[in-house]
């Protein structure tokens, strides 16, 4: 079993853990954020943990719909 990412940190994706590069996490404006021109996977955004909904980013892999393999 692979232990839940903290949905508490705004840096890491609430799917995998992993960085999600998002550029209001780095306290710049979310119009230079990577997702602002990128497809999102509808599955990947269905699986966002109501918890972490509106408040911390997936990473591009997650929102492209890419497995992680872990």
């Amino acid at each position: 079993m692979t232990e839940r990412p903290d949905l508490n940190d705004t840096t890491k994706c609430p799917l995998c853990g992993r960085p999600n590069e998002c550029a209001v996490a780095a306290g710049q404006d979310a119009e230079s954020c990577w997702c602002m021109t990128a497809t999102m996977s509808p599955s990947a955004l269905a699986a966002i943990p109501p918890d972490a909904q509106g408040k911390v980013c997936i990473c591009a892999r997650c929102a492209a719909g890419t497995p992680t393999g872990d």
